[in-house]
Parts: structure tokens; sequence; C-alpha cells
């Protein structure tokens, strides 16, 4: 009897140890699925897009904590991190310590997050991605009295390129002084000669009429100079009406001294964070004040005086005061008015969200490395082949000029698949039809197919 009841002892032992080994190996792959399980270069992109207008990926603070260590200060509260994300209010109301502790730290300086549109699933990549994260941002090796060179307003200075048309206009003034000079001489010499042979001196003529003299006995070396000056002129006047419409290079003075290169450079924030709709419409956007304040709400002032006097402006038209934290009621808001940098023509067509969800282009293929730009421009050609990234096409007419963009379509690759279904018709008819396998193997030849030869380069493509 007593050996019956050591072996269900021992039996239940056994059942109890699985059981608990099971319990513990779920929890850990719980915590695996959240942290770790899911898929980082999925993480990085949603991070970006959601997390990066506030958050940075290391222990540093941007416009909220840091979000180095996660994992550790989340421990065991998976459930309520997913909570907290999607839905702030609802984590608080649970009553959570820690929660209540994040609340007292950070709401009074950085406002309460806002609900996140994210999944479980999007939740998962994002923390993996934050598990993996490896600082790219290496200190100087001589950290000491090193220079924030984010916090300048206007472009490093570059060394002023001598125009050589101004010193051949100094130049022929010269030669001008000089023949007038020499001419006023040689007439005087020969008037005294003639004097001293009894004779009467030469007339006085203007310079205009000494002039016509001049030519006429000096026909053939005129007429080759008139040529060359009307020939120099036409040239001039062509180069001078096929720069009309390019404005490369141009900077407009804006309300508000936006730096791209603090915010998209030091800061990595995601382009599209601010230009929501370039993946979604014909618009890229430009950001209400409403996604300023996202962050402006808590970052009230800047790096130096100049710096709060600009975030001031974001205050001013919002009407929101930074030394209680609040709204002013009844407040009549002032639009800020933004100076247009890039300008469409009315009768030409382009869509952002074709070429960037479709195409997949980066913002820099068309706009330049904009993350080293203060104010927005327009980058010469030669700045946006510089970008150091990959699917950059180099192009070699100026930015923003018909020729650029049907460059661009000559060499721009079209990849049939996914693209979410947007050339799942054009495969299709090149598929199914004998003209069409025809049209396809000619594609293939080079084994690339481009916009072009899919009617990239149709004038009612973009233009109506």
């Amino acid at each position: 009897m007593n050996l019956y009841k050591t072996g269900i002892n021992r039996h239940s032992l056994l059942i109890q140890a699985f059981l608990l080994f099971f319990g513990l190996g779920l929890s850990l792959s719980a915590s695996a699925d959240i942290h770790e399980g899911g898929d980082a270069a999925k993480g990085e992109q949603l991070f970006k897009a959601n997390c990066a207008s506030c958050h940075r990926a290391n222990a540093e603070v941007l416009a909220a904590p840091g979000l180095a260590g996660i994992k550790e200060r989340w421990k065991g509260k998976d459930e309520l991190l997913i909570q907290w994300i999607q839905n702030p209010n609802a984590a608080i109301a649970t009553g959570d310590a820690y929660v209540r502790s994040l609340v007292e730290k950070y709401q009074a300086n950085y406002g309460l997050m806002q609900a996140q549109a994210v999944s479980a699933e999007d939740i998962n990549n994002i923390l993996t991605y934050i598990a993996n994260y490896k600082d790219a941002a290496a200190p100087a090796a001589d950290g000491a009295g090193a220079v924030d060179n984010w916090y300048v307003w206007e472009e490093e200075e570059k060394e002023a390129e001598s125009d050589p048309t101004i010193w051949f206009l100094i130049l022929g003034l010269l030669f001008l002084v000089i023949a007038l000079s020499a001419s006023g001489v040689r007439r005087s010499l020969q008037s005294a000669v003639l004097e001293s042979q009894g004779k009467d001196p030469l007339p006085q003529l203007s310079y205009s009429q000494r002039f016509k003299v001049w030519a006429w006995e000096n026909k053939v070396f005129v007429s080759i100079i008139g040529l060359f000056l009307l020939s120099y002129g036409v040239v001039t006047l062509y180069g001078m009406a096929m720069d009309v419409g390019i404005y490369q290079g141009y900077q407009p003075e804006q309300p508000i001294k936006f730096s791209h290169k603090l915010h998209a450079g030091k800061n990595k924030i995601d382009c599209q964070y601010c230009h929501s709709s370039a993946s979604k419409s014909k618009h890229a956007g430009i950001p209400s004040v409403n996604v300023c304040m996202n962050c402006h709400k808590g970052i009230k002032k800047g790096h130096n005086d100049e710096f709060t006097a600009e975030i001031q402006k974001i205050y001013d038209a919002i009407g929101f005061d930074p030394e209680t934290g609040s709204y002013k009621e009844n407040y009549e808001q002032k639009p800020i008015e933004w100076v247009k940098v890039h300008n469409l023509p009315d009768h030409a067509y382009f869509n952002h969200s074709q070429h960037v969800a479709v195409a997949g282009l980066q913002c820099q293929n068309c706009h330049g490395p904009v993350e080293t730009y203060t104010v927005g421009r327009i980058s010469p050609v030669e700045e946006n082949n510089k970008v150091d990234m990959p699917g950059i096409i180099q192009l070699s007419k100026p930015t923003l000029t018909m020729g650029w963009c049907i460059e661009c379509h000559n060499k721009a690759e079209v990849k049939l698949e996914g693209n979410g279904g947007y050339y799942d018709e054009i495969r299709h008819r090149l598929e199914t039809t004998d003209r069409g396998n025809e049209e396809l193997r000619h594609y293939l030849e080079d084994e690339v197919i481009t916009v072009k030869e899919l009617g990239g380069w149709e004038c009612a493509k973009c233009h109506y």
C-alpha cells in the first residue's frame, strides 16, 4: 500500500513538474513573441512611420522616453504594454503603478501619448527592431569641445566660385578706354603734322562719326567681329530661353525656419510622418500645425534663443501657452503661410502615391539629400545623384524638367510582381495574348522592363 502511494506521489510530482516547465516555457515564449519573435525589418519601417517623431530607439530622450531597455521595464506586462500603445487611457484606467509613474514623470513636459493605430503583430515587429537596434551614431574621437553643427540654420558656406564674365567685361572696358585714348592721341599727332606742313588739321568729329569712318576703312575686320557678336548673342539668348522654368537651387525664405537637417537628419524623423499623404494621394501635403504640436507640446525650447523664437511661432499660430501647457480658449488661430518650393505646371500631372507606393522611389530621388538641408529647396540634379541610398536613379537633366522626367522613365525598372497588384492587369494582357507575348519577349531582351516600355512616354500619361 505504501509503495502504491509512493508511486502515485512520484507520478503526481512528475505531472506537476511538467506543468511547471510547460507554463514557464509558455511564459518565456510569450516574452520572446512580443520582443524578439517579429520581423525587425518591418519593425524598423513601422518605427520610423509611427514612433520616430517622438521616440528614439536608443536611450536618448527626444519628445518622449527612449525605448532602449523597454523589455526590462515592461517585464511580465506584455498585454498591458500593447494596451498602453493602442489605448493609453485604457491602460491608465487599470491603475497599474508603473503606468501611473510614466504619466506622472512625462505628461507634464511631453503630454500624453496618442493612441497608435498598430496591431499586436505590428507592436511585436517594432519591439523586435528595438531589441536588436544598434546605435550607428559613434561619438567623436575628440568629443571635448565638439560643436553640434545640426543647430545651424543656414547651409555650410561654400567656397565662392569666381565668375569669369565680370573679368571679361573689365578687360573689355580697359581695352576700349585704351583704344579711344590711342585714337585721340593719333589724331592730335596727325593734326600737328598737317599744321606744320601748312595744311588744314583733321576735322573735329564725334566718336560715332569717327567710328563710322574707321569701320568703312576696315570692312572685313568689322564684318568678322559683327558675325562673332551675333553668333554669341544668339547662343546666349537660346541658353536663357532653355533655362525658363528651371529653378535648381531655389530656396525661398519661409515664415518659420524649419530645419530638415535637424528633424530628418539628426532626429531621424521619417519624411512621411510629416508628409503623410505622399504614399496615399496625388499630393505629399504640407503638415498641419497639429502635427508639429505632437512633438512641440513637450519640446518648448530650442538649442538657443533663435530656435526658441521659431518654436514660439508655432504656438502663436495654434494658440498654445507653453507656460501652462494648455491651449488658449476662444483663440483665433492663424495658418502658417508656407512658401511653395516645388510648383508643378497646370498642364502636367504627377501622382506622389504612384511613385512612392508603387514604384518604391525614395524621397531623395526627386528632392535630393533633404536630411542635409535647412529650409526646403529645389536640389540640383548633381546633388540628387550623390545621394548614397539604394534605388537612386542617376539622371543628367535639370531637376523637375520634362527632360528629367523622360530620362527617369527611360531608366526606371518596373517590377510586374507585387506592387500591390498595380501591374497585374498589364502582366495578364502581356502573358495571355499573342501580341502581348511578343512585346513581353521584346521588353525582356535586356532582362529589364522600363516605365517607357509600358507607356511612360505617352503624352497623355502626364499631360491633359
